[in-house]
Formats: C-alpha cells, structure tokens, sequence
C-alpha cells in the first residue's frame, strides 16, 4: 500500500515544513481542497520543484469543466488530479484528455455517490486511472468509515487502482489491510500530531 498525506488546514509554507519531517516516508503528497481554495494552485508548481521525487496530487474535486480545470492543476506541476464521480462523463472523459497530453493520472473520488462499485467499471473504460472510496470529512469526524464499502468494492474489483480516505489511522488501516487498498490517504491522523513523524512511522507500522 502507497501512503498518501491529505494536506487540508495550514499554509504552503506549513506544508513544505511538514514534508521536510516525513518526505522519505510518503509516497504521494496531497494538496488538499482547503488549501487550493484558500491560497490558491500556483504554489503546487513550488512544492513539486522542492520535492521532485514525490508524487503530487492537487484534490481539485472538480465536477464541471474537465478540460479546462485539469489543466490548471496539471499546468503547475500535479501528477494526479481529482474528479468528483459525480461528474458528467464529458467532464471526465476532457480532465482524463489533459491528463494524458501531460504524462499525468486522473483519480475519481466516490464521496457521496450512491454506487461507486456499480459504476467503476465505466471509469476504467474512459480509462480513469484510481477510485477513491473517500468517508466526508463531515461523517468521519463522527466515527463513519469505508470499511464496509471497502470490503464490497474488493469482492468484485479487488485493490488495485483503488485509494481509500477519510479518518483513517493505523487502527483503520490493521483492518483495511485484508482488502490490499493500492492507496490509503490520511490526513489529520499527521497533520494534527505535535510529533508528525512518530505518527508517519506508525503509520508505516501498520501498512507492514
């Protein structure tokens, strides 16, 4: 499993401090929604030339005008960017257009819909690259998870391609482990801990 650092609450420059504690540890860095609307996309383009052996992705969640907004994060550095499932399959079909002219990947994220398992097949046709079966931020803080959905998706489309996210821990992940998610994403579990390093390496722990 990769580990995906979920970057929501702070600065930039918050964030740049947080990798060069935990760089070597992780695996793909999220620019999280929060911060892309609070300060914006250009900054990307600095954290990808700071840390150019990680992968970036900036969780633009977008849901109308695929071509044109995936280019704007792809444009600044990104490696992966984000579409709501929601989304129409034009909006998709044009995200995933610019995410091949720039050698990058389009991960759909399944927050809210009805049937992420039924329709993930019809992303992989458009030739979506991840599912992420993603628990609100709004419901994880109240103790909501993916592990029954996890467990459904992997009976009939295994791990792979698939990321999971919201509230996870090492606790969540002992549990999620049967099911081999390609990508567990966590966010506050490191972003909120006075010891972010201690809590990547237990993160890590789990994961073995």
């Amino acid at each position: 499993m990769k580990l995906q650092v979920a970057f929501d609450v702070g600065s930039f420059k918050d964030l740049i401090m947080l990798l060069e504690k935990v760089e070597d540890l992780i695996d793909i860095v999220e620019i999280g929604t929060p911060l892309i609307v609070k300060e914006g996309v250009k900054e990307i383009e600095n954290i990808k030339n700071r840390f150019p052996k990680k992968t970036i992705l900036a969780d633009m969640k977008i849901m109308d005008a695929g071509e044109l907004e995936a280019k704007i994060g792809f444009d600044v550095g990104a490696d992966i960017v984000t579409c709501l499932g929601l989304a129409s399959s034009k909006t998709l079909t044009g995200a995933k257009k610019v995410a091949s002219r720039n050698n990058g990947k389009i991960m759909v994220d399944m927050i809210n819909h009805n049937n992420p398992i039924g329709k993930w097949p019809e992303f992989l046709e458009m030739g979506i690259d991840y599912c992420c079966l993603h628990t609100a931020h709004d419901d994880a803080v109240t103790g909501d998870n993916s592990i029954e959905i996890l467990e459904q998706f992997h009976k009939t489309h295994g791990g792979k391609n698939l990321a999971v996210a919201g509230g996870i821990n090492p606790d969540l992940i002992q549990e999620m482990k049967l099911f081999q998610p390609e990508i567990v994403v966590v966010g506050s579990y490191i972003t909120d801990s006075t010891e972010p390093r201690e809590a990547v390496e237990n993160l890590r722990r789990a994961i073995k």
